[in-house]
């Protein structure tokens, strides 16, 4: 009997293992095709993030106000970081799609920083930029010299005065960045006197009880030739009662208005023929309870018969050339009746203790109807209120 089993020819054994080798074949080829496709293990097929940096690497002569920036192309922004020579992290902020970076604050002058940034395309594929820039040696650094002081008391007249260690040639930068605020708000102006100084005021006297607050923010600003700013400072002050004296060089009386109500009215002598004095509105500078006057100052000799040296109470100075109101117990029977000083305004003593124990600086004493052509100059202390309005802001660079 045949086997029930099923034979196979030698050809039949061929064909199989032939079939069996092409399996392999086919598997093997499969299995490499698997590397480099398109599934969850494929690389990103999204172009590379382009990241762009400002200022641009090895970049010198940086200003130091100048923001950093870094911006992204074809992705987002991952991670930022500003650093100086010391490691020290320089504050900057994304923006809300992650596409910009930008720093805050001022750089430091003659330093070395360094951006880093990282990035990531649409598949999430990395990108890191590293660059270095230099900033600035500014050729001098300017400081300022701020009237009234932090904290001071001041009268109703008194300006802003900030006074630079260098001659200010961008003005326009410089006084974009000197910030006055106060309570009450007010309208007010900076004015140039030269190009080392700068005075603020309002349209109008301060009011009294404002409290004002001047911003100095100049750390990195460009003055111009070479000059930068080096302060970021607040100076605060608040304006006192408001204290305003009217003297009449024609009547030779002072009226002393305190809060808008007559406070007392004073016999005064003013300046004599050749020496009047001038008209104007003035502002109290400083206060002496006792001042050696020496005409010497004022360009008398000792040999002239206009000559004086005197000691002189309670004398409060108005003008830089030489004026003051004070008391001038020599003159006391001329006191309302003649003019016989040499510019100033003299009053009995008890009257000179009495306005010197009122007065602070910043308040106002205006001469009216002195027989001279002559008025208070602007820099000859704080000629301010002797211009209009108009005149007042065309000196201002903004």
């Amino acid at each position: 009997m045949r086997s029930r089993g099923r034979l196979r020819s030698p050809d039949i054994r061929r064909s199989w293992a032939a079939w069996r080798v092409a399996g392999a074949v086919i598997a093997a080829a499969t299995l490499l095709a698997g590397c480099s496709g398109s599934g969850s293990d494929s690389k990103s097929t999204a172009p590379p993030a382009h990241i762009a940096v400002t200022p641009k690497d090895g970049a010198t002569g940086v200003k130091p106000a100048q923001p950093v920036k870094v911006r992204v192309e074809g992705g987002r922004l991952t991670r930022v970081t500003l650093t100086d020579a010391d490691g020290s992290k320089v504050p900057g902020k994304l923006s809300t799609d992650n596409a910009t970076w930008s720093s805050r604050g001022v750089l430091d002058f003659t330093s070395r920083y360094t951006v880093t940034a990282s990035a990531a395309n649409a598949d999430g594929a990395p990108t890191t930029s590293r660059t270095t820039f230099t900033t600035i040696k500014p050729k001098s650094e300017l400081h300022t010299a701020v009237v009234p002081l932090s904290g001071e008391t001041v009268g109703i007249g008194l300006p802003i005065q900030v006074h630079f260690s260098a001659p200010v040639e961008n003005r326009a930068a410089v006084e974009r960045n000197l910030v006055v605020e106060s309570d009450p708000a007010v309208v007010g102006a900076w004015h140039w006197i030269d190009s080392e100084t700068v005075r603020y005021r309002p349209k109008e006297y301060w009011t009294a009880g404002t409290k004002v607050t001047l911003h100095v923010r100049l750390q990195g600003v460009d003055a111009g030739n070479g000059v930068y700013g080096d302060e970021e400072r607040d100076i605060p002050f608040t304006i006192g009662r408001a204290v305003r004296s009217v003297v009449d060089a024609k009547a030779l009386r002072m009226k002393v208005y305190v809060d808008g109500a007559l406070a007392r009215t004073v016999p005064v002598t003013t300046g004599k023929k050749g020496f009047e004095t001038r008209n104007g509105i003035k502002v109290v500078l400083e206060k002496y309870k006792l001042k050696i006057m020496d005409a010497r100052t004022v360009g008398i000799s000792p040999d002239d018969p206009d000559y004086y040296r005197l000691r002189v109470h309670w004398a409060i100075r108005v003008t830089w050339s030489g004026e003051f109101v004070h008391g001038a117990e020599w003159s006391t029977a001329a006191q309302g009746r003649e003019r016989v000083s040499h510019g100033c305004v003299g009053m009995s003593l008890s009257n000179a203790k009495w306005l010197f124990g009122l007065t602070k600086r910043g308040d106002i004493i205006q001469v009216v109807h002195s027989p001279t052509s002559k008025t208070m100059e602007l820099d000859n202390g704080f000629g301010d209120w002797n211009l209009s309005w108009s005149e007042w802001t065309a000196g201002s660079a903004l």
